[in-house]
């Protein structure tokens, strides 16, 4: 059986009371370890595929219905054409319902053989989301984020506001080019609503206040795959996505070390540099607050792992450009020597490509860390 588990309610109405958290409500149940009998009784269970089921809709219903799922009977009506799904679609949205719902979905009587499904949206059905809910919001303040590759995504912090039972405090724009079309400011009014139900997203500008404040933004110039290798006041945002990136799953895949790890170390300016780490003495890390004798030991065992990561991997923690399909073996005088014709010469690489890891073996950021590297005696450097 395919489903999705819901939290019970009592006449629920969708277009009144949107969806007060029952979702959250079920995956937080789900999370845990133990789950009483209240809790257990308050979640239903509404089938909406039996891939090996009878291929007839109707008898397919009608054996769940059997089976004890009558939610999936109950709630599915015949369409001859759009006219009744909308029709149907309002009736759903306005109606009392045991559980919150998003919208409907349209499916074919009939579908292929179950063998044949694949882990992707089903050609057979479609979702009809219903009507997006929208508020206003007071713009309190606007940040730019400089991502590990210095792509810069302005964010909206917003006088908190509630939108389809969640509070909404952020947003954020996407890019700064779009932030420089709009030119939004600390003081304007927005509408917020959220894609696909749950990601919060801008609407539109609403209204200005007659004087605004000036507000700096980041120069795009100033920010590439190959900018921001110390944490120095400008380049605060793209440093620690370089290091978070670093340790990350993407990277070394350092257990426990994520962003509130190296935010401990660099507030006690410890780190100036992408690799700093690597000479760090437990001692001095007993000395961070908030990481205490236990966790300093951890982290010394952690970052002592790292020196033991694939030469391929340690690229990809640098920053390497992508590059599936191009063979990594050898060292790192091999691949600098490689020319923008040899990386063209690897699968996948074309002449963008090719020329951006040549930079990048090349810069002089970069070959400082190979140095820290080498000097730390990790394989391939």
């Amino acid at each position: 059986m395919q489903g999705e588990l819901y939290w019970r309610l009592n006449r629920h109405v969708q277009a009144d009371s949107g969806g007060v958290g029952a979702r959250g409500r079920v995956a937080g149940l789900m999370a845990r370890h133990t789950l009483g009998q209240p809790e257990a009784s308050g979640i239903g269970l509404f089938i909406w595929g039996w891939p090996d089921g009878p291929a007839d809709m109707r008898e397919r219903l009608q054996q769940l219905s059997v089976l004890g799922f009558a939610d999936s009977q109950r709630f599915s009506q015949p369409l001859d054409d759009l006219v009744a799904a909308r029709r149907w679609r309002q009736h759903w949205y306005r109606s009392a319902l045991p559980f919150a719902s998003d919208g409907v979905v349209l499916r074919q009587g009939r579908r292929p053989r179950a063998a044949s499904w694949r882990a992707a949206p089903p050609h057979w059905a479609a979702a009809w989301k219903y009507p997006v809910s929208q508020a206003l919001a007071e713009v309190r303040a606007v940040d730019f984020k400089v991502g590990r590759s210095g792509r810069i995504t302005p964010v909206l912090r917003l006088l908190p506001v509630l939108l389809d039972d969640r509070s909404i405090s952020r947003v954020s724009l996407g890019s700064l080019p779009r932030w420089q079309a709009l030119d939004i400011r600390p003081g304007d009014q927005v509408a917020i609503r959220l894609a696909g139900l749950t990601i919060p997203q801008l609407h539109s500008v609403v209204w200005r206040p007659v004087q605004r404040p000036a507000l700096a933004a980041p120069r795009a110039d100033d920010y590439h795959a190959l900018s921001c290798w110390r944490a120095s006041t400008a380049c605060a945002s793209q440093f620690r996505a370089r290091l978070a990136w670093l340790s990350g799953k993407q990277g070394l895949a350092l257990p426990g070390v994520g962003a509130g790890t190296w935010e401990k170390l660099l507030q006690a300016q410890l780190l100036d540099g992408l690799l700093d780490w690597l000479t760090l003495r437990e001692e001095q890390l007993r000395g961070v607050p908030g990481l205490g004798q236990r966790s300093a030991s951890t982290l010394m065992q952690r970052f002592a792992l790292a020196r033991q990561r694939p030469f391929a991997d340690w690229l990809r923690a640098l920053g390497l450009p992508p590059s599936a399909g191009a063979s990594l073996a050898g060292n790192w005088d091999d691949l600098a020597r490689r020319s923008a014709q040899d990386w063209q010469r690897q699968t996948g690489i074309g002449p963008t490509r090719a020329a951006q890891l040549q930079a990048f073996f090349r810069h002089p950021e970069v070959l400082a860390l190979r140095a820290q590297l080498h000097a730390a005696q990790v394989d391939g450097f």
